[in-house]
């Protein structure tokens, strides 16, 4: 019976000892599950995260796209405008020219002109 004792009481530590160990593992699985909770909400908040920056990233490729167009537009714009300026400024050179010439014409007929009605008065 001693022996059955002994047997039962060893049993019974190892039993006690089985329930520490189990409620050990139970509080390490706990905590762990609450790490990996944790370490789960953290990575679904840098997919979100990482979303947002690609969409960021998305809107302002976007818009330096259209910029860049905006910026080819404007530039051929200019492009035009300067074409016309220097076609402007050939025209009014040209006319330039021609007042200057109708001037000096203007200038040799009101010269005969005099000379003619002096010389009629003379007359």
């Amino acid at each position: 019976m001693e022996a059955f004792k002994k047997k039962l009481e060893n049993l019974r530590a190892e039993a006690d000892a089985a329930t520490a160990r189990a409620e050990t593992a139970e509080r390490e699985l706990a905590a762990l599950k609450a790490e990996l909770s944790a370490k789960d909400q953290e990575a679904i908040s840098f997919n979100n995260r990482i979303t947002n920056l690609e969409s960021q990233l998305e809107k302002a490729e976007t818009g330096g796209s259209d910029s860049k167009t905006k910026l080819r537009e404007h530039e051929l714009k200019v492009e035009d405008l300067e074409r016309k300026v220097k076609t402007l400024e050939k025209e009014r050179d040209t006319l330039e020219n021609k007042l200057e010439e109708m001037n000096e014409k203007h200038n040799l007929v009101k010269a005969e002109l005099e000379e003619t009605l002096k010389a009629m008065d003379e007359m």
